[in-house]
């Protein structure tokens, strides 16, 4: 099964194991590029939506100015 969602939320421990989450980013060609949080080697305890929130983990989200987690 594939799920795909722009909630970073998602991106807890708790919910998701490591190797279940996967990034896409987009080419200045337009392709994209699928790749594994896993390829990061993120900490334990990382809070993994505050890093993908700060572009840690490429995919760098467009965030509309005034919008916080």
């Amino acid at each position: 099964m594939v799920f795909t969602t722009h909630y970073p939320i998602l991106l807890d421990s708790t919910l998701m194991r490591r190797d279940q989450v996967w990034f896409t980013e987009k080419s200045p060609g337009g392709a994209t590029h699928l790749y594994p949080l896993t390829d990061y080697q993120p900490r334990k305890d990382e809070a993994l939506a505050k890093g993908y929130l700060a572009g840690r983990y490429g995919a760098i989200p467009f965030m509309p100015e005034g919008l916080k987690l």
